[in-house]
């Protein structure tokens, strides 16, 4: 994520994370034609991806999660914005020149 975000790839990490049940995986079956599969997208990763390739669109009703408690979800997503503006407000600061010695 780090090398995405400074253009040292182009190509953005890969973050989903893929489960089979009730069948031997991986083998020469592509994942489409497996029994039960599921995709697990952490939500962190997608958000940060986002943030830093400038594509950051989600907002508090876009997560698509079904959480237990309600509060967790709401204080991740302010914290996500804290975050988002933090990092908003340093690439706007001008360079800071090296301290001599």
């Amino acid at each position: 994520l780090i090398l995405f975000q400074k253009g040292q790839t182009t190509t953005p990490p890969p973050f989903e994370i893929f489960f089979c049940f009730g069948e031997e995986w991986p083998d020469q079956k592509p994942r489409e034609k497996k029994l039960i599969t599921v995709q697990v997208v952490p939500v962190v990763a997608r958000l940060l991806l986002e943030m830093f390739s400038g594509e950051l669109s989600w907002s508090a009703d876009s997560i698509p999660l079904h959480i237990s408690n309600p509060d967790l979800k709401d204080k991740m997503v302010e914290q996500f914005k804290e975050l988002h503006q933090l990092w908003q407000n340093q690439q706007q600061l001008p360079p800071v020149p090296p301290e001599p010695g």
